[in-house]
């Protein structure tokens, strides 16, 4: 259950970070920095 709500997060801020880029609001596309970021260094844990 918890992973499951993990991955929802993760593909919420994913999309809050695609949707930035498209605006051309920078400051907001940095959530795909984080997306990738937890994407990348959770499984090593």
């Amino acid at each position: 259950m918890r992973e499951n709500w993990m991955l929802g997060f993760l593909g919420f801020m994913g999309l809050q970070g695609i949707r930035g880029l498209i605006d051309g609001d920078y400051l907001q596309a940095v959530w795909i920095v984080w997306f990738v970021w937890f994407i990348y260094f959770l499984p090593k844990r």
